[in-house]
């Protein structure tokens, strides 16, 4: 953030925006005002937005605030509220940076970010395929193809992922794709399917193709034939109508039904969340998605923010001009294209709500996105279960989740990203990956099989292997927001001693105090487990401090060359648990601005490697992911992949916080048999079956 930047006196706004809760996403009317006094200082300029951001308030002004609204105590004056406006002026490629007062309504500075670009945005990427396609230097390569009749060429720009040599204009590498006569007015043709033996490079100042790149098709590293033709393979198809087998028709409707309305309120403000005995504010941001702020468990305060902070895919083909495939989904893309749940393919099922999200347009207007966050509950299985066996009683209840579910459309990926809430005091962060893989062409019969960075998932088309990373920002407030630190268990077998472990079966867990920034990894050997504790208040029974764990897999960290630009572009990829000192600006993984990005400007590798002492107030950086090996069965439309991970209490409560979770019983869970004695399939209208009735 500029908090350098020069001040420069203007008069307040004649009429302030009005008074909103601290932790309160940016409004619309905030927005505005951004943009207007942004507008206002560089008179004569045509400014064309980027980003519009609430830039987070001090925490040390917020906890005050936060304190007296949990004890019900008058609550002191809300901190100023500040805006960042990133912008260019049309025509012009310094990327610039203004930092607005919005409470008061004033200009607080106005700086050029020096080597810095900005992100991408829809519009722009339109005007690049357009210019790519309108380029002579393409149509020549176009008419090399010899591409069959009235076909048509598609271009999809990606964000430029940095060489070794510096890059000082703004660049997009452009990829292309074919859609052949017969599909290409479908909506949903699969273009993909048909790739192109050429990109190309973008200026984006100019919008001016400025050389050609040639891809590779065979076992090289280079296409060296220069008069190579275009090759026409069989469709992909994803579409269900275009489905040549036709569609399953065994599978019977399946409802779920909450007859008397939802369990959870959301508060008149549109993002306060009240479930059980959570309550929090769920805020949508452009850069980060969905943003946990506040949240408490039965008034207690369990964590003051909780994000992902980045993500980051790179690609393991290493053949030019692959290799500078490393998409920042976030960084370079904001939060990519968030999905109108309620029109664009929302998966829920149940009573569902929505809550909107907020952008900027490029002329400083708010862009509304309806239904950015999709909201519902959802049956999690059993709960807890236990039969008493001298007596025969179960007593048993169902687990109930809370789902916040955003779909972010990254060109040819689709990521949806859940936090989820349960009835035992869990926070769960679910992922899942699907879409269409970026793919390559493949040289019609070449036997690509010895390549190891990739598979042949069809005639003519090369998935590259590649990684899904991501980067969780945790900031903990463990019954309360001023004393937090971070600790990790490893267990051991205990050496076999006459005194101590006499039969050698004895295994014991031992505790390490993490008291400095630092990174280090996840360990299965070990059963590592990382928790977030308070180490001023600790459980009666247990006489540990009370802390909140986490439950991760110790997935694969990023694969590239430490001397690589991928490496020093993913300044979060190097280790699993990244520990840093808390500072109000230091709220993503790999820096703030990643297109082109060439690394060494601050990132949580960087801070963790500072090694400050830490005093009450570590954040917990968390990088987790999966590396997909392509195959067949991901093509032509990838199957979910999901990762879920858990944050789960350790001593916060006395004892299980679930016990008090009405049991399960069949005048609610409605449950019957499908099959009747004789085999038969049973009606809607059957009567109760002895296994389901009640045994309380």
């Amino acid at each position: 953030m500029a908090t350098e930047a020069a001040s420069i006196d203007i008069a307040p706004a004649p009429q302030p925006v009005k008074a909103v809760h601290p932790l309160a996403s940016l409004q619309e009317d905030e927005l505005r005002t951004i943009t207007r006094l942004v507008k206002e200082h560089n008179p004569g300029q045509v400014c064309s937005f980027r980003r519009a951001l609430l830039i987070e308030p001090p925490k040390a002004e917020v906890v005050p605030y936060l304190e007296a609204e949990l004890e019900g105590r008058p609550r002191p004056r809300p901190p100023i509220r500040r805006g960042q406006a990133l912008f260019y002026f049309e025509g012009r490629q310094e990327y610039m940076e203004a930092i607005v007062d919005i409470t008061n309504g004033r200009m607080l500075g106005q700086r050029h970010l020096v080597g810095e670009h900005g992100p991408g945005s829809d519009e722009e990427m339109l005007k690049i395929g357009a210019a790519a396609l309108a380029s002579s230097l393409v149509k020549k390569e176009v008419e090399r193809l010899q591409l069959p009749a009235n076909c048509q060429v598609i271009a999809e720009p990606w964000p430029y992922g940095s060489d070794e040599s510096d890059t000082p204009t703004r660049l997009s590498q452009v990829w292309f794709f074919l859609n052949y006569e017969h599909n290409k007015d479908h909506p949903s043709a699969n273009f993909y399917g048909h790739p192109l033996d050429f990109s190309c490079v973008v200026d984006i100042a100019t919008m001016s193709v400025t050389r050609i790149d040639r891809l590779p098709s065979n076992l090289g590293m280079s296409n060296t034939d220069p008069n190579a033709r275009f090759v026409p393979n069989a469709d992909s198809e994803y579409a269900p109508e275009l489905q040549q087998n036709g569609l399953r028709r065994d599978l019977k409707p399946l409802h779920i039904s909450q007859p008397q309305g939802v369990s959870f309120d959301v508060g008149a403000d549109g993002e306060t969340i009240s479930w059980q005995k959570w309550r929090f504010r769920c805020c949508f941001d452009v850069r980060e998605g969905m943003v946990l702020r506040n949240v408490t468990y039965d008034g207690r305060p369990v964590f003051y923010r909780m994000a992902l902070s980045e993500m980051m895919v790179p690609y393991g083909d290493p053949r030019e001009p692959l290799h500078r495939k490393s998409a920042f989904d976030l960084g370079e893309c904001g939060a990519g294209q968030v999905a109108n749940n309620l029109q664009l393919g929302c998966d829920c099922l149940g009573v569902i709500h929505y809550l909107d999200g907020l952008s900027v347009s490029p002329d400083g207007e708010p862009a509304i996105i309806p239904n950015a966050i999709c909201i519902h509950e959802q049956d999690a299985g059993l709960g807890w279960k236990h039969t008493n066996i001298r007596t025969g009683r179960a007593d048993v209840t169902r687990a109930r989740e809370l789902i916040f579910q955003l779909i972010v459309t990254v060109g040819n990926y689709e990521y949806a990203l859940y936090w989820i809430l349960d009835t035992a005091g869990t926070i769960h962060y679910e992922i899942r990956a699907t879409g269409i893989m970026s793919v390559t062409p493949s040289a019609p019969g070449v036997d690509l099989s010895s390549l190891g960075y990739g598979t042949v998932v069809a005639d003519g088309v090369f998935a590259p292997h590649h990684q899904h990373i991501f980067n969780l920002r945790i900031d903990p407030a463990l019954d309360g927001y001023r004393s937090n630190a971070v600790v990790y268990d490893d267990t051991f077998a205990m050496p076999r001693e006459p005194a101590s472990n006499p039969h050698g079966v004895g295994f014991e867990v031992k505790t390490t105090q993490v008291d400095k920034e630092q990174a280090f990894d996840l360990d299965w050997t070990t059963n590592r487990v990382v928790k977030m504790i308070n180490p001023n208040k600790v459980n009666k029974h247990s006489r540990k401090p009370i802390a909140y764990k986490v439950v991760a897999p110790p997935t694969q960290l990023g694969l590239f060359d430490p001397s690589s630009m991928h490496y020093k572009r993913g300044e979060f990829t190097d280790n699993h648990i990244h520990v840093t000192k808390y500072a109000d600006d230091e709220l993503w993984g790999s820096g703030e601005h990643m297109w082109q990005s060439r690394g060494g400007r601050g990132g949580c590798n960087a801070w963790a490697n500072r090694g400050r002492q830490l005093e009450d107030d570590s954040v917990l950086w968390l990088t987790l992911g999966f590396t997909h090996a392509t195959r067949a069965e991901d093509w032509p439309v990838m199957p979910c992949e999901v990762f879920r991970m858990h944050f789960k209490p350790v001593g916060f409560f006395e004892q299980n916080p679930a016990l008090d979770v009405a049991p399960s019983t069949q005048n609610v869970n409605k449950s019957r048999l499908a099959f009747d004695g004789n085999g038969t399939q049973t009606q809607e209208a059957a009567v109760e079956p002895a296994c389901c009735r009640p045994r309380l």
